[in-house]
């Protein structure tokens, strides 16, 4: 009888330990997520431009508009603001695609046409208005 009492004692010891052991982990495992739910967000809660840095867009010729300039073949992606840009003389064009994507300043861009520079800018804001109302004439 005592053997079943010694062996009954020490069931209720590894049972106790089991459990114990258990309760422990379930404890650490409660933590180890409280610490990750702290570190973590939700993709719904992420702004746009932090998850677009880990989008990858492809693009192809056929998306552009290309325009030759001065040796330099310069592609406009914006189909609106490509027609906008074919809508213009071709002085004013050039204008706009120096300053705008070649990033010259009107001094230089006087220097290169042989314009003054005054007449840069008055071209360059008149082929600004010009392009201005035939998006918004195109735009849907």
């Amino acid at each position: 009888m005592e053997s079943s009492l010694f062996q009954l004692t020490v069931e209720k010891q590894f049972d106790f330990i089991c459990k114990r052991a258990m309760k422990d982990e379930r404890i650490d495992y409660l933590k180890h997520l409280s610490r990750i739910s702290k570190k973590e967000i939700s993709f719904s809660q992420i702004e746009d431009y932090v998850v677009n840095q880990f989008s990858v867009v492809d693009t192809y010729s056929i998306d552009f508009k290309f325009f030759k300039l001065n040796g330099l073949t310069i592609g406009v992606e914006n189909e609106l603001l490509g027609d906008a840009l074919e809508s213009l003389s071709e002085k004013k064009r050039t204008i706009i695609l120096l300053y705008y994507f070649i990033e010259m300043n009107d001094l230089e861009i006087s220097e290169l046409l042989s314009l003054s520079r005054s007449t840069v800018n008055e071209h360059k804001l008149n082929g600004l208005a010009e392009m201005k109302k035939f998006i918004e004439e195109h735009a849907q």
